[in-house]
């Protein structure tokens, strides 16, 4: 690829920066990080090198979810700022050259969403449609639990509506129903509201539970979910051709192909690369680059404009689901000997500033100062990824 092109195709080299508004920097000392808090630093964050800043959840929220359990898709939590400080921020990374994307979640919002409030009110409620509603629960509902700590069932009872809801997530996010045409033409407005606004795209959460449509009565009207995603990348083409759709996929490498488009490249712009990330860690637990070179080699080839988004770790949990039962093992022993440094017997909760493997020949560190930041170094201090 020329030089020249990647201004117009700038994920495929982009140094994207996970940032959490509320525990960034505090600008009028009430205990909240701000949008103008990261207005300030800007400097900092394009002095670490950062071309694209990725703004977790900003929208308002009662926060029981870390702000992914959404009250208005147009708003902005009044503790971090307005509309206008977005903007601003917008405008300063801008000038130095970093684009900003946002969390678009909308698989689910919070049940204290005015969407869900009328829908529980009354079956005659235009938004009733919106959720996905029983009156008995499937005979699968304590299967496929996200949290299992936290919920035993995937569908909730609901006093006022008199029915059940189902909820992937927590309780208190109750599904969206995709199946619904009204809430496809809803999320297609919420994402041209923030493109206008200047967001450079979006990191879709959780987008198979999003494209999922059971237990959907309308679920028949939708033959194939993937024809939604397709529509949803051509609404953000035509609105900001360089704006971006980067996915949660978590999936074997054949699932995540779909995710893309397949050859076509025409769904997910990007999707983070869970299975290189998962058997990074099996390789610096080993001290042994076997497991990590093998994960590259098997990646699906894209399309020209997709990109695979390489990580090490994000805000999420370090999920390690897709190694085997040993070889998890093997990561919790170097890495998270004790049971409260686990997370559902499936990941990592560790955090912070530490060395995960020090043994002569890699390390694993927290850049200073940037606390979603990784990198790996050798020996001699050279950086590796």
């Amino acid at each position: 690829m020329r030089l020249t092109e990647t201004a117009d195709v700038w994920w495929k080299n982009a140094v994207i920066y996970c940032l959490d508004v509320e525990t960034f920097f505090d600008t009028d000392g009430d205990g909240v990080g701000d949008l103008r808090g990261v207005g300030q630093r800007i400097d900092h964050l394009a002095d670490l090198g950062v071309t694209c800043l990725w703004l977790m959840p900003f929208y308002p929220s009662p926060d029981r979810d870390d702000g992914y359990d959404i009250t208005d898709f147009y708003g902005v939590d009044p503790r971090l700022g307005t509309h206008g400080d977005l903007v601003e921020l917008i405008t300063l990374a801008a000038d130095r050259g970093i684009r900003v994307i946002a969390d678009l979640v909308v698989n689910h919002t919070s049940n204290a969403h005015p969407w869900f409030q009328s829908a529980r009110a009354s079956r005659e409620s235009p938004y009733r449609g919106w959720y996905v509603w029983r009156d008995e629960p499937p005979a699968d509902q304590h299967e496929g639990i996200v949290f299992p700590d936290q919920e035993t069932s995937l569908w909730e009872y609901d006093d006022e509506a008199g029915q059940y809801y189902l909820h992937r997530f927590y309780k208190y996010q109750p599904d969206l129903d995709i199946a619904n045409a009204e809430v496809r033409e809803e999320i297609q407005r919420v994402i041209g509201f923030w493109l206008q606004l200047g967001l450079s795209g979006f990191r879709v959460d959780a987008v198979p539970f999003l494209l999922d449509t059971t237990g959907a009565e309308d679920a028949g009207k939708l033959p194939d979910p993937h024809d939604y995603l397709r529509d949803l990348r051509a609404f953000v083409d035509r609105r900001h051709g360089q704006s971006i759709l980067l996915g949660e996929v978590n999936l074997q490498y054949p699932d995540v192909h779909r995710f893309f488009g397949d050859e076509d490249g025409d769904e997910l712009t990007m999707c983070f690369d869970f299975i290189a990330m998962q058997r990074l860690y099996l390789s610096l637990a080993r001290n042994d680059p076997a497991e990590l070179v093998k994960a590259l080699r098997q990646r699906p080839p894209t399309a020209e404009e997709s990109q695979w988004g390489t990580f090490v770790r994000n805000h999420d949990e370090l999920t390690l689901d897709k190694l085997s039962d040993g070889e998890r093992q093997e990561v919790f022993d170097a890495f998270g000997p004790d049971k409260d440094m686990q997370l559902y017997g499936r990941g990592l909760r560790r955090d912070g500033t530490t060395e995960l493997a020090e043994n002569g020949s890699l390390s694993l560190q927290l850049e200073p100062y940037a606390s979603r930041w990784l990198r790996i170094v050798g020996p001699d201090d050279r950086y590796i990824i």
